[in-house]
């Protein structure tokens, strides 16, 4: 058989769109959406429990019990006198442990009494808290007599060293939310903030644009010292990014795992109220949309606030003037007007003109101290002693059952097979293409085989059966039967192709599952059918790149009976994740949350004996 035609062979469609709709369906039914309340009184009970959960369960999983409630360490680091009615001090207070966050404290002059106070975080622009219009509204807001203080966001400004926010992902693999240390930087610049002897805790406001906006929404819906809310652009329901707007997707701190086991963000912008709130989006933005955002997160929240015998507290403006994603004049104007209805103030509602005093990156400096913390480091101090505890022989039913809880392992599927093409003889191999239904899911799988072939192979590859033809092209000329499939996330069971499809599996860990989980649950009956259908006591298993050779491992791990020899492509040990590090984009499924806290690839190892187990590059393992 030529390999144009095994190449040909593979890259036959056999699921369409079957595998999107199924998908859609699932984030339909995984993914929650708000309930309005009947009363106040059993808003107030549900809200009180989702903050708790919020914190315990997503936010601050996995970290000490004592870590929010900590002070922030301040460090103060000079004062810029502007002669404009306002000073700027600069500070740096320990956000996460070890790791400072810079901030500039923009302070009326000659302040005597209480003031209201405005927290201003930023978002993914890489000048950081020295971006021009973040430095306007701070001075427009210090020269109307408040404090504002504008604080660094992780990865942007001087905080660059963790710029790829989807490292947090090495972080989940330890087991400890990836997601914290950018809590924490939030929540301790509020302390900082409300610590200042001028600060009116019954006054106090939190905005920021694209991820100040998530910063604003997620820690307003916790934290309830937050009297005014206002979120520019910057966070949508995770149901509708799956199922309608998958354009809306951001970094994995705005779609953590569990989120969704607790609540989605249409319910904690519901969690505003009764505060003054007001939600900003701009006409010609590529995400966040106001006709999309309007529906699904001002209408459901605005329910709740009438509930409340609040609705004329919850307001949404469309921004057209530049209408981009931004946080200029208008926008800035709009927040003038609304601190004054939330506090019944009566400040200028017109922008300041402040070009002239604008500073630059070095002027606003802070500095760091040496060895800052980011989120590799961060993960590869948490890794160093991992796992807590290592699997034996002795213990080998209950390491499985753990294995099987890391994973969140659904129930057993059920297999329905079907033929999905006509069978075909190509060189004198006979080529058949099979749909395995496994409950929800569809499993494409082909075979090749060639009068009495040998022992069957089971070939997996990270980019799909379409990529596996060279293996193919191998097995069939040492005479073995050959199957190549289509896991969960691979091949034709991928919803986007490229750089989209990462989103959809942060979504899947958000909504309670594990990628991994899945990969592996559709293993372990795809391996029963081939043995079934092949008529044989045992299938050998060769897993083409990191992602199928761990999920190859974890179901060996799980059920080593039936499986001849296992041929896979992975590190020493999964701290390699972190030390190299790999990509969590283009490889979704392998930071499966807590891992290496559980187990590494030794451990694995020792729950797959006897198999075979070859490793690509090393030789023999076992």
């Amino acid at each position: 058989m030529s390999p144009g035609q095994i190449a040909h062979a593979l890259s036959r469609k056999l699921l369409g769109k079957r595998h999107t709709r199924i998908m859609m369906d699932y984030y339909r039914e995984k993914l929650p959406r708000l309930k309005t309340p009947r009363t106040p009184a059993e808003w107030q009970k549900r809200t009180a429990k989702i903050r708790k959960d919020l914190l315990e369960k997503v936010y601050l999983l996995g970290h000490p019990p004592c870590i929010n409630s900590a002070p922030p360490v301040v460090q103060w680091r000079g004062v810029i006198e502007t002669g404009r009615g306002y000073r700027i001090r600069k500070l740096r207070y320990e956000g996460y442990p070890g790791m400072y966050i810079p901030a500039l404290l923009y302070e009326p002059t000659n302040l005597k009494d209480k003031v209201p106070a405005v927290l201003n975080p930023n978002g993914h622009h890489r000048g950081g808290k020295a971006m021009d219009y973040k430095q306007a509204r701070c001075i427009n807001l210090a020269k109307r007599g408040m404090l504002a203080l504008n604080t660094e966001f992780i990865g942007m400004g001087e905080l660059q060293g963790s710029a790829f926010h989807m490292q947090q992902a090495h972080i989940d693999l330890c087991g400890v939310a990836g997601v914290g240390p950018m809590y924490l930087a939030m929540k301790r610049g509020l302390d900082v903030l409300l610590a200042h002897k001028h600060a009116d805790p019954g006054r106090v406001a939190m905005t920021g644009l694209s991820g100040g906006g998530w910063q604003t929404a997620v820690l307003s819906a916790i934290d309830e010292r937050i009297g005014a809310i206002l979120p520019v652009s910057g966070h949508s329901p995770i149901w509708h990014r799956a199922t309608l707007r998958w354009q809306d997707h951001g970094d994995l701190e705005q779609t953590p795992v569990d989120l969704c086991t607790v609540a989605d963000f249409d319910t904690l912008t519901a969690m505003f109220a009764p505060r003054p709130s007001l939600l900003i989006h701009s006409v010609n933005d590529s995400i966040f949309r106001p006709e999309f955002m309007r529906p699904c997160l001002y209408i459901p929240a605005r329910k709740v606030y009438k509930c409340l015998g609040a609705e004329d507290r919850i307001g949404f403006y469309a921004n057209e003037d530049p209408g981009t994603h931004n946080y200029e004049k208008d926008i800035r104007e709009q927040l003038y007007k609304f601190l004054n209805n939330a506090w019944g103030l009566d400040i200028p509602t017109e922008d300041i003109p402040c070009d002239d005093e604008i500073l630059s990156e070095w002027e606003l400096n802070v500095g760091l101290p040496p060895d800052n913390p980011t989120f590799l480091s961060i993960a590869r101090d948490l890794a160093r002693n991992l796992p807590v505890k290592r699997s034996s022989s002795k213990t080998k039913p209950q390491d499985r059952k753990r294995l099987s809880e890391v994973l969140r392992l659904p129930s057993k599927y059920s297999v329905k097979s079907k033929i999905a093409r006509k069978p075909q003889l190509a060189g004198g191999v006979q080529i058949k293409h099979h749909i395995l239904t496994m409950d929800r899911w569809n499993v494409p799988v082909t075979e090749f085989r060639a009068g009495r072939s040998k022992p069957p192979l089971l070939i997996l590859s990270d980019g799909g059966r379409a990529n596996s033809s060279s293996a193919v092209q191998n097995a069939l000329d040492a005479g073995k039967r050959v199957f190549t499939a289509d896991l969960f996330a691979f091949g034709e069971q991928v919803i986007a192709d490229g750089a989209y499809h990462y989103l959809f599996m942060e979504c899947v860990a958000s909504a309670g599952d594990r990628p991994l989980g899945i990969c592996t649950a559709q293993l372990l009956p795809l391996l029963n059918w081939v043995r079934s259908h092949a008529e044989t006591d045992a299938v050998d298993l060769a897993a083409q790149g990191l992602s199928t050779g761990l999920i190859a491992l974890c179901a060996a791990a799980l059920h080593p009976g039936g499986l001849g020899n296992l041929r896979v492509n992975v590190p020493d040990t999964l701290r390699r994740l972190i030390d190299w590090p790999v990509d969590y984009i283009q490889n979704p499924v392998l930071f499966c949350f807590g891992l290496l806290k559980q187990f590494d690839i030794e451990d694995l190892i020792l729950l797959s004996d006897p198999v075979e187990i070859v490793m690509d590059g090393r030789g023999p393992m076992r």
